[in-house]
């Protein structure tokens, strides 16, 4: 006579995620937003780096702890409300360098 089997378990493993570094501009909707955050100021700067949008904006008061998707989620609401300053610089791009 012979035992009962047992069931196998597969190993179920995850991969850990890493937040996104690029995200899409609210103006020309494409994934071209970079955010970079100067944490001794507490300030970021974002831009687009689609020479046909070329969306700048600044924002300060950011929290040391804060990660570029916090970043990027305070920007779309103060771009939603119209509360920040943004310029455009059309035709620049911050890939070439001259």
């Amino acid at each position: 006579m012979g035992r009962r089997s047992r069931k196998r378990y597969k190993s179920v493993s995850f991969k850990m995620r890493k937040p996104p570094t690029t995200f899409q501009c609210p103006t020309c909707g494409l994934m071209t937003l970079t955010i970079s955050i100067d944490r001794d100021e507490g300030s970021a700067l974002i831009s687009c780096s689609n020479y046909k949008c070329g969306l700048r904006s600044s924002l300060v008061g950011i929290p040391k702890i804060y990660q570029e998707v916090d970043v990027y989620a305070k920007f779309l609401d103060k771009f939603a409300e119209g509360v920040v300053e943004v310029t455009y610089n059309k035709g620049v791009s911050d890939d070439v360098e001259e």
